[in-house]
């Protein structure tokens, strides 16, 4: 998919006017990008490019983030919930009180990534890779639907260290 640049300003302002579908679009500029207190309901940014991008109090419930990329990102107290982060690259991210209630995640990266205090209830976590990152102080679904991930050196909800490598087995 090719990507194209678009100002976050217009972003704002076409999904202001109704518009949802940002299907590969980037936001990735050498400047930071900052979204305070953003509604984007339903957006659709699969594909896109939100590296380096600083995300705070912004709700995303619903999203299409799919093959999103997230290097490099900073999430405090984002609304994920619903949202499909499925394919997405989420290696060197810091996401602080994020809620990813009933979120997707089949097939996404974590590599060398901080997440605190992250609702992952009832999130699909399955076929995950998670290399060297944390999750200490996830609230975790029961069961935790971590089946056919792949987990190395991370460190789990309740603070233990999971050196792995190994593949979590789905449930019987």
């Amino acid at each position: 998919m090719n990507q194209f640049y678009i100002p976050l300003e217009e972003l704002l302002e076409r999904y202001q006017a109704g518009e949802r579908d940002f299907a590969g679009i980037s936001l990735y500029s050498q400047a930071k990008k900052w979204l305070i207190d953003a509604d984007l309901t339903g957006i659709n940014l699969s594909g896109a490019d939100l590296s380096h991008i600083y995300l705070i109090r912004t709700k995303l419930t619903g999203a299409c983030l799919r093959g999103t990329d997230f290097l490099y990102s900073c999430l405090s107290s984002v609304n994920l919930s619903y949202a499909d982060l499925s394919y997405a690259n989420l290696r060197r991210c810091y996401w602080v009180n994020v809620d990813l209630n009933h979120a997707s995640m089949t097939q996404s990266v974590f590599f060398e990534s901080y997440l605190k205090d992250v609702n992952l209830s009832d999130a699909n976590l399955e076929e995950m890779l998670w290399i060297h990152s944390c999750l200490k102080g996830a609230i975790k679904p029961d069961p935790f639907r971590l089946g056919g991930a792949f987990i190395w050196n991370s460190m789990m909800p309740d603070g233990s260290m999971d050196e792995g490598p190994h593949f979590v087995d789905y449930p019987h």
